[in-house]
């Protein structure tokens, strides 16, 4: 028959069965890990220590030693870093590794502090031995970096894979696994029942055949992955696949269809005894949310001390220069699409404001007054937020809240960005991502609200305390600058 001679191992390279090597280094990598442990607490402990008594040391700083490779160990194998599918990734990311010192010798540390034993031990030699082991790590983490991306190493540790299905889910499939080539992941071929109708490869892949190969294919230490990109609705066709490969050491997943690989990169839960998929989590919740509470109290509480000078000769500037309030209050969407009433300085004539915001600020607007130019230039205008932030309704940092009546192109913002309304998913802030990557001021074409909702998207996926610390920073050395959108 036509596809009776398909041969894979050429496909596969020279190397072979990829699971092999992978295994090897996964494995060697561990046992360097645990054996530096053991030799920098002995050869520190000779050069720190020392002691005639070689049983008695040996016995008493042996125990310390498996202790700290212990929790190690369970930590390192619990978080997937040593197993070799996941190894690849977890060797550029060495915060794993670290994290999992950390808790080791903080084990030993409460280990020590409840047996009373803590003053048995230098002090000295725990914490070189702590730096001597975090620096391997980092050090040894890099060169492993350096050697699984150099040209002559890149297919190393690489799963070979066949993809039962070559219809539009399985191409789709491909797609996907090229977008992210860390995965660590190579397709050698497709299998499909339509052999002779499909095209002959796809992206440089070939079709290798119909389904009837695939065992014959894993049975000559071919591909050690098979992915079902077969429509989910054919599950009597992906049983039978599944029970000729049930005797095979192979790992065998099931693709997800067109609307899975959408959300390919969500996290997975265990839901009343099943796997799910999760669409969407809430963002900055439970402690986070308590954290980001903190954070801003912390922050709103001592500034608005600091700046009560300033805000009080602004709002005698404003109150000389032009009759009115000193305040402009405008209702906003915020948290939940809510409507919260944000308080800024006035910067416009009394009998000019815009509260639903049908005309935006434009360069020289003959609206705004003399002080008003001057505190919106220098961003002074939104300082009174910060009794927003008091009352709860805002954050120091999150997305900007719009007025209700904002529009880009002549259209509402939430017509012409589909994902606007997720930016309320969380509190609405004084500054936010967008505003500190120069995404502020007017929003009058629709690039630039598309750009402001995805530097706010991506803030609200992100979210960190580091990464508010950093937004603040970058806005005080935005309003250090010159700022051309700010008027």
């Amino acid at each position: 028959m036509e596809h009776s001679v398909v041969d894979v191992r050429p496909l596969l390279g020279a190397k072979g069965f990829s699971a092999r090597i992978g295994c090897r280094l996964h494995y060697v990598t561990y046992f360097l890990d645990v054996g530096f442990i053991v030799a920098s607490s002995v050869a520190l402990w000779l050069l720190v220590v020392g002691s005639n008594d070689w049983f008695q040391g040996t016995l008493k700083y042996g125990v310390t030693a498996l202790i700290v490779i212990t929790v190690y160990s369970v930590v390192g194998f619990h978080s997937g870093q040593y197993d070799w599918r996941k190894f690849r990734h977890h060797v550029r990311r060495p915060a794993v590794a670290f994290g999992g010192i950390i808790f080791a010798f903080g084990a030993l540390l409460i280990i020590g502090f409840a047996l009373k034993i803590t003053d048995h031990y230098s002090r000295l030699w725990m914490g070189l031995w702590f730096i001597s082991v975090a620096l391997y790590i980092v050090v040894s983490r890099l060169v492993l970096t350096w050697y699984l991306s150099s040209p002559a190493q890149r297919g190393l540790m690489t799963r070979q894979a066949i993809i039962v299905g070559a219809g539009e889910n399985g191409r789709d499939v491909l797609d996907h696994i090229l977008r992210f080539d860390d995965l660590g992941i190579r397709v050698v071929g497709f299998l499909d029942d339509r052999f002779g109708r499909l095209a002959k490869s796809y992206r440089g892949v070939r079709l290798l055949g119909r389904t009837d190969l695939i065992e014959r294919l894993v049975r000559e230490e071919g591909p050690d992955l098979v992915i079902m990109a077969l429509p989910w609705s054919a599950h009597e066709r992906i049983k039978g696949l599944i029970k000729k490969l049930s005797t095979w050491a192979v790992d065998i997943y099931m693709a997800p269809d067109k609307l899975g690989l959408h959300y390919a990169d969500r996290p997975v839960f265990r839901v009343g005894g099943m796997h799910v998929l999760s669409l969407e989590d809430r963002p900055i919740s439970e402690w986070n949310a308590v954290v980001k509470r903190i954070e801003d109290l912390c922050i709103a509480v001592p500034a608005l001390i600091l700046l009560s000078p300033l805000l009080v000769l602004v709002a005698l500037a404003i109150k000389l220069e032009s009759k009115g309030d000193v305040f402009f209050v405008q209702e906003r969407q915020g948290f939940k699409n809510n409507l919260i009433r944000v308080y800024k300085f006035r910067s416009m004539y009394t009998d000019m404001t815009d509260r639903s915001c049908e005309r935006q600020t434009v360069k020289d607007d003959p609206r705004i007054t003399r002080v008003g130019r001057f505190i919106r230039k220098t961003s002074i205008d939104e300082l009174p937020q910060l009794f927003n932030v008091l009352l709860g309704n805002m954050s120091v940092v999150g997305p900007r809240p719009h007025a209700t009546g904002t529009k880009s192109e002549g259209r509402l913002l939430e017509e012409v960005v589909d994902e606007y309304a997720s930016r309320h998913r969380v509190k609405p802030g004084i500054t936010g991502w967008a505003q500190c990557n120069g995404w502020r001021g007017e929003t009058d074409t629709a690039e630039k609200i598309q750009k402001r909702v995805e530097h706010d998207l991506y803030y609200i996926e992100n979210w960190s305390v580091f990464l508010d610390l950093l937004t603040i920073l970058k806005t005080l050395m935005l309003l250090a600058k010159k700022d051309e959108n700010a008027y």
